[in-house]
């Protein structure tokens, strides 16, 4: 392939022409297109498997541990975002769409999920204690910002060293680097607004209480820490 072309994109332009000369050809012989093109589509394929089944994956993790099929259904919201974040990244950094950088989709998928964990749990928990709907939201939002953005701050410094190192495995990292470093920017700070919006539109009834053994009896209240910590800040 010469320089700036992509093979993909150039057997997608060659199978109408392949296809009309293979109407010609004699009996017994047939025309494929195969190599570096071939061995992309099969990983492309490869990737969307793995990436669907760490879906489901993630999802069955998360109705195990929050007894709830609703709960992780909002979590898993933040992973379109992360994906369209993403996209934005590699758009604006100006690089190909890769399978270093689908494999960066994948990984984004296990990590962006985090900081919906820990918005949606504490707005149970805090609901569980006592706490309205809207309340609990509001709540969380203001106590569980910091954490989110401690979480997603360290996963893209740490990715920054990649995208902008001149060394070959920057080079050839970057663009994974820039898929998990955008995809987490742009997920948390859209997890702030969308994940909120979806729990209250989406979660009306009341929680459940998850029974995690009893090892944890003496575990702190968040509702009443929260509500004790707001009426010191009234006196």
């Amino acid at each position: 392939m010469a320089e700036g072309y992509n093979a993909t994109l150039v057997s997608r332009e060659l199978e109408p022409r392949i296809e009309e000369y293979s109407r010609s050809l004699p009996d017994g012989y047939s025309v494929e297109i195969s190599g570096e093109s071939e061995q992309v589509n099969d990983l492309v394929k490869q990737m969307l498997e793995m990436a669907a089944l760490a879906l489901l994956f993630i999802y069955l993790v998360m109705v195990a541990q929050f007894q709830s099929l609703l709960s992780p259904f909002i979590i898993l919201f933040t992973i379109p975002l992360a994906f369209t974040g993403g996209m934005i990244g590699l758009l604006v950094a100006g690089e190909q769409l890769s399978m270093l950088s689908m494999l960066g989709f994948v990984i984004l998928m296990g990590t962006v999920v985090n900081n919906g964990i820990v918005f949606v749990d504490y707005t149970n928990q805090l609901r569980i204690g006592g706490l309205n709907r809207h309340d609990a939201l509001v709540a969380t939002g203001k106590t569980r910002m910091r954490p989110i953005l401690m979480t997603a701050l360290t996963t893209i410094l740490a990715m920054s060293m990649m995208i902008f190192g001149s060394g070959m495995a920057s080079q050839l990292g970057r663009g994974m680097s820039i898929v998990i470093a955008g995809g987490l920017l742009y997920a948390t700070l859209m997890t702030l607004y969308i994940v909120p919006i979806m729990y209250d539109v989406l979660f009306k009834k009341p929680p459940i209480n998850v029974d995690v053994g009893s090892d944890t009896d003496e575990a702190i209240d968040d509702a009443a820490e929260y509500l004790e910590k707001m009426g010191l800040e009234k006196q």
